[in-house]
């Protein structure tokens, strides 16, 4: 299969070679257009009042765009022939209304549904194993190849550190999953500045994408679809099926 691979990191992103050697190893051929710097949280930004450039720096492309505009340059310039666009691997997970609208590694699978291909982002939780990272990856590939539906524009998966064994595929977005506040400092030179920042909420309602990560320690596959966000027990079902470690037994989702 040619997929295009992306990122809100950029090209220094640590998982980015893993996935490629992951993928070209299963015998994917694997087309990578990723922003030239960080653009994580930038969501659905897209450039339109100054050129896009994109160049080639190695074996990889690199553009001055953000992720979506990564994905617009690969479908339509360098790969338009391609049969998915996976974004991620994100280090942090998207999780919750405020992150999955505000991605950026989300966004650039939107992309690739808005354009009419099949787009996959994959995030993962801070201290996630890779190799459980790598089995989802692979298992999704796999699974968005054979299970695609109607109406699905893309589908977000997270990977939780701790792993009970499910793979949830949720009906619905948490809000407030962060307590943000406003933090107030003042630079070396006494100017103020602010940093928005806060800790994660102790509870979730149980039919949420939060509630499945947080709670069951489940892998949660959700699904975007032209009317909201969707269940996609399908492929959720199918990456269960496909992945090939066993959960954590020190992890037990409640």
């Amino acid at each position: 299969m040619k997929i295009v691979l992306t990122n809100d990191d950029g090209p220094h992103s640590p998982a980015l070679r893993s996935i490629v050697k992951l993928l070209s190893s299963q015998g994917h051929q694997v087309v990578v257009v990723v922003p030239e710097k960080q653009r994580s949280a930038a969501g659905f930004a897209r450039t339109y009042h100054k050129p896009l450039r994109v160049r080639k720096v190695g074996d990889i492309y690199v553009t001055n765009g953000y992720p979506a505009d990564a994905v617009f340059l690969a479908l339509k310039l360098l790969a338009p022939d391609a049969e998915l666009v996976l974004s991620g691997v994100n280090v942090g997970e998207n999780i919750g209304f405020e992150s999955t609208y505000g991605s950026g590694t989300i966004a650039a699978a939107v992309q690739a549904g808005i354009l009419g291909y099949k787009g996959v982002a994959v995030s993962m939780e801070d201290g996630a194993k890779w190799e459980l990272v790598a089995s989802a990856l692979s298992a999704l590939v796999d699974a968005a190849a054979e299970q695609w539906s109607e109406g699905l524009v893309a589908v977000s998966v997270n990977v939780p550190s701790c792993w009970s064994g499910a793979v949830e595929s949720p009906k619905s977005l948490a809000l407030g999953v962060f307590s943000e506040a406003l933090h107030r400092g003042r630079d070396p030179r006494g100017e103020e500045l602010y940093w928005r920042w806060g800790p994660r909420a102790d509870a979730f309602p149980p039919d949420t994408d939060a509630y499945a990560f947080y709670v069951l320690r489940a892998i949660t596959a959700l699904g975007i679809c032209t009317h909201g966000v969707c269940s996609v027990r399908e492929i959720a079902e199918e990456i269960k099926r496909r992945l090939a470690l066993p959960p954590d037994p020190h992890c037990g989702g409640s």
